[in-house]
């Protein structure tokens, strides 16, 4: 995650109603939603998140990133909304150390029709001050995203911070926000703006791929929601940085994609929605409020894999 700094410091992330789901598809019948759900993917990431071959694809959805900025050539330019800025003085947007670029090829990863906002408010050494992410908060409100996806976290509690996500809530957006890496009960040790317990939000731990929560990752029973695939993630690497990456930060990205998909869907409530849907793991109990990971096919209202027969030898 990035840290943030004024007088607190702040850091990246490397976060029931009835459901209403306007398009999905029972158990035995097809749905241009559903598309071809497959029970697993070469990209263990989407085959965990049940992300894959959807028609959902975010078409109509604009995803914020609030992070270290955009690297040029790897999300494609015809994606990226041509709002996106640095808030950031003296950093350009393109002045990115990886890890904002990465958040916004995980989002797009899932939601390839979403149109990405890339918010800078983290400088290229990972380091950000609330104003800057308050300001990039701000816009994202102003240019009626619906989805600001948020990789960073600091240890106070940041009023201008606060007041900035609870209006870009209150306009419509869904926040999803990092839970942090500190390994800490959020529960006990409040890190934010995972506690800001912002309205429809949704705080996401890490998991590996086994569906346990992953090494490093924070958790909590009420503060953090859910969980998504957070360990071994791949990317593309940007000067350097690592072709995987892993924490709470990936976990987010990939679930702020699966947001869009959800709105693009025609979901009413794509916070419900995707919460309502997991499968409760006895690894999750405890540690995050809905107790399982993530499941956008289900969310989506589509049929769960068919198990294999077990009279069937799966070697033929």
């Amino acid at each position: 995650m990035t840290p943030v700094r004024t007088a607190v410091t702040w850091s990246l992330v490397s976060a029931l109603m009835t459901v209403t789901v306007l398009t999905g598809c029972a158990a035995d019948e097809a749905s241009p939603v559903c598309g071809n759900v497959a029970p697993a993917a070469a990209d263990w990431p989407l085959g965990s998140l049940r992300a894959h071959g959807l028609a959902a694809t975010g078409a109509g959805v604009t995803v914020a990133v609030v992070d270290s900025g955009l690297a040029p050539g790897i999300v494609p330019d015809d994606a990226v909304s041509t709002a996106s800025a640095s808030f950031v003085p003296s950093e350009a947007l393109e002045a990115d150390d990886g890890h904002g670029t990465n958040m916004a090829e995980l989002v797009h990863t899932v939601a390839p029709d979403a149109e990405i906002l890339a918010l800078k408010a983290a400088d290229r050494t990972g380091g950000a001050r609330t104003e800057w992410v308050a300001d990039a908060g701000d816009a994202a409100t102003a240019a009626g995203a619906d989805v600001i996806s948020l990789s960073l976290e600091t240890g106070g509690d940041e009023p201008a911070l606060r007041n900035a996500l609870h209006a870009a809530a209150e306009g419509g957006a869904t926040l999803v926000i990092a839970a942090g890496n500190q390994q800490l009960d959020l529960d006990r040790f409040p890190r934010y703006p995972a506690a800001f317990d912002v309205p429809g939000s949704i705080v996401v731990a890490a998991v590996d791929e086994h569906g346990d929560l992953g090494a490093g990752t924070n958790w909590g029973a009420e503060t953090v929601d859910a969980a998504a695939p957070g360990v071994a993630i791949p990317v593309t690497p940007i000067d350097g940085s690592p072709a995987q990456i892993g924490g709470s930060s990936p976990a987010a990205a990939l679930t702020a994609g699966a947001v869009a998909a959800l709105v693009s869907s025609g979901a009413d409530d794509p916070t419900t929605a995707l919460l309502a849907s997991t499968s409760p793991r006895d690894s999750l109990e405890g540690r995050v409020a809905t107790g399982g990971p993530l499941d956008l096919a289900a969310a989506l209202g589509c049929p769960s894999p068919t198990p294999p027969d077990p009279g069937l030898d799966p070697g033929r």
